[in-house]
């Protein structure tokens, strides 16, 4: 009797060894498992959560209507788990409206940005800036849609300053007085699909000022700009008298675009190693490429390529082919398709082709091609 309790009794301490072994593995996976990210549900008025409560990999979803004055952000996520604002349905994008920026972001990194619309303020619709002390970094905008208050341009769709890699896709921007987008002290900058559409009141579409560096423009469409459609290298600012002369934008590529109805579809100032290529041009009307002398200090336009573009214009609806305020700039003019109704006559009336340009394509109707 003693022994088959002893047994017994054995049996128990190895079962309870066993469940202790195994508890005590359960609590440590529990231990190591990483936190669940957090769904931070907005309804329109009610205040955001401060950045103390926002951790890495969360989500700010905007319930439908507008969300006036948000305030500036300053959140930052981690690499791999970003922090996401978007509308709490897609398919009916909620509305941010702000007395000066509608979405005002300053010193955040590893942030996107989905499926919003933008009602401009006063001063702009979205500002992203660095701060003294930490620049904006890795942040993303996707399919947003840019707007102005009825009966007012807006003045700066988005302005962002002080800011490494920055990624814009499917953005749309409607009626601006300014620039669409404006960089300033930038780095790494992707933008793709994008659609701007102005009117003649409209500035530039995209424009480059200073400090500006690795940017690629892709896939877009500018439409009815009164002014450039792109601009780079054209400072607001003096150079700095305490140091050499530089370019104000460099390493600027800007690929299978579409310019339609644009006066000055690319315009350079002080600038090095700028691309166009495999862009459609369509009815430009003060000139189809503009080098624009640059402000005392900032160096001259460098390393400027254009090639493989279709240009097409109407009769007596162009000025000139080229404005070239830089005789010293250093542009390479490659292989291009030129065509309007008068071709090749209209030439000689438009002012020709650069000195030493690649020869180029006068005599085919892209219509027929």
């Amino acid at each position: 009797m003693r022994a088959i309790t002893e047994s017994r009794c054995t049996s128990a301490r190895r079962r309870a060894a066993g469940i202790s072994k195994w508890l005590a593995l359960a609590i440590l996976v529990s231990m190591v498992r990483p936190a669940t990210a957090t769904d931070h549900v907005m309804a329109p008025g009610e205040p955001w959560p401060a950045a103390t409560e926002v951790e890495p990999g969360d989500r700010i979803l905007l319930a439908p209507g507008i969300h006036k004055n948000v305030g500036a952000l300053s959140l930052s996520g981690a690499p791999g788990r970003p922090i996401r604002i978007g509308s709490v349905d897609p398919t009916q994008p909620s509305t941010l409206l702000g007395d000066a920026w509608s979405l005002d972001v300053a010193g955040a990194s590893h942030l996107e940005f989905e499926s919003l619309l933008v009602i401009s303020g006063r001063s702009g619709a979205i500002r992203i800036r660095g701060t003294a002390a930490t620049p904006g970094r890795n942040i993303a905008l996707r399919n947003l849609f840019i707007t102005p208050t009825p009966g007012v341009l807006v003045p700066v769709g988005l302005d962002a300053d002080g800011v490494e890699d920055l990624r814009i896709s499917n953005l749309r921007v409607a009626l601006w007085q300014r620039a669409a987008i404006e960089l300033r002290n930038a780095s790494r900058i992707r933008m793709t699909g994008l659609t701007l559409q102005g009117d003649r009141r409209a500035s530039a579409g995209i424009r480059l000022d200073s400090g500006v560096r690795d940017v690629r423009v892709e896939r877009s469409a500018l439409l009815i700009i009164g002014g450039s459609g792109v601009a780079a290298g054209l400072p607001t600012a003096p150079h700095p008298e305490s140091t050499a002369s530089t370019p104000a934008v460099e390493d600027l590529v800007v690929e299978r675009c579409i310019f339609e109805r644009v006066a000055i579809p690319v315009t350079v100032g002080s600038a090095e190693r700028v691309l166009v290529d495999r862009c459609t041009i369509v009815e430009p009307t003060a000139a189809v490429f503009e080098l624009r002398r640059p402000k005392a200090g900032w160096s001259a336009a460098g390393e400027v390529r254009i090639r493989h573009n279709l240009v097409a214009w109407k009769v007596n609806g162009l000025a000139r082919l080229f404005i070239d305020d830089q005789p010293d700039a250093a542009l390479d003019l490659g292989p291009n398709l030129w065509w309007a109704a008068t071709m090749p006559t209209a030439l000689q009336w438009l002012g020709g082709f650069p000195d030493g340009a690649a020869p180029q394509v006068v005599d085919i109707d892209p219509r027929l091609v």
